[in-house]
């Protein structure tokens, strides 16, 4: 139906499969521009390439996904998205949930102990090392954001577009991560209506260090919400996605191309632990102050927890 054809050409325009119609004349896409889009669709999607809008490509329309396009091809988001190819020039990153959801059965100390096992995933098989901070200065900035939060993204409630970062780069939001706030984030959730927080997390930070969506259906860069993705401690990333990401950065030195990292015979279900002390992927840096110097600036308590400042 027509409302049906406006609809999915919007999406098609939104995910990069088309470009937007011209604003001068405001002509929408030719048919045959139409089939093609869907066709490139279906084929990125996983589904037969008939270039038609059938029940399985409606269907996979309205699979919760990630906000950023799978193609380069509209115009008006080429530069944004050719900072994909990018990556970071530099191997430690500071992170910091800067805003939490409003409303959550996920504490905050729960959620920052995700993030920190979302970006750990990344770090153990990269030269990469994380470390969460207090301040503002944080290199990945981490938000719980709903509608329109002037990034160019906005998230449209529940389902549909729930997350997204953006690629490295010299740009203020490179790195930076956003939640859409009106999604009801779970972890080890058997409700099937809910988002995994953990596998949605490691899909953008993915994003956040240099790489675009691909198409392989076992990858955590398909752009299409797939369920949870087990336990925090025991996750392997895809091959596939390891293969990118050294292309990208290179492999840790403790790592092995071709090993898989051996787990330890746990609980299926082991409690997630609360985060390292220095909450950090790695041992604490050089330019990390003396812990025995005992002269702050500043003492302050937030969330019930106590941060000590020095300098400015």
């Amino acid at each position: 139906s027509f409302p049906l054809c406006l609809v999915s050409q919007d999406w098609l325009t939104k995910f990069g499969y088309l470009p937007p119609p011209d604003p001068v004349t405001g002509q929408l896409q030719t048919q045959e521009e139409l089939t093609k889009a869907i066709t490139a669709m279906q084929r990125f999607g996983g589904l037969e390439a008939t270039g038609v809008l059938d029940e399985a490509t409606l269907e996979l329309m309205k699979t919760p996904r990630c906000s950023l396009p799978d193609l380069a091809i509209a115009e008006s988001r080429r530069k944004r998205f050719a900072q994909a190819v990018t990556k970071w020039s530099k191997r430690n990153l500071s992170w910091r949930v800067r805003t939490f959801p409003k409303e959550s059965h996920l504490g905050h100390d729960t959620i920052r102990a995700l993030m920190y096992y979302a970006l750990k995933v990344w770090s153990d098989i990269t030269p990469l090392n994380f470390h969460e901070v207090a301040g503002n200065n944080a290199d990945i900035q981490i938000d719980f954001s709903k509608a329109d939060h002037n990034d160019g993204y906005p998230f449209d409630g529940p389902g549909g577009t729930v997350a997204h970062a953006f690629f490295p780069g010299d740009h203020h939001t490179a790195g930076d991560t956003h939640f859409d706030d009106d999604e009801y984030w779970t972890f080890r959730s058997s409700d099937t209506h809910g988002m995994d927080l953990f596998a949605v997390a490691v899909h953008e930070f993915g994003h956040a260090i240099g790489l675009t969506h691909i198409s392989a259906t076992e990858s955590i860069m398909r752009p299409y919400y797939q369920g949870p993705v087990g336990d925090p401690l025991k996750y392997d990333l895809p091959y596939e996605d390891k293969v990118r990401i050294w292309q990208l950065y290179g492999v840790r030195e403790s790592v092995s191309p071709t090993a898989k990292p051996e787990v330890s015979e746990t609980d299926d279900h082991p409690i997630l632990p609360e985060l390292p002390e220095n909450r950090s992927t790695v041992p604490l840096r050089w330019d990390v102050p003396n812990r025995c110097n005992t002269h702050f600036d500043a003492v302050a308590q937030i969330q019930g927890e106590a941060f000590f400042f020095k300098g400015e």
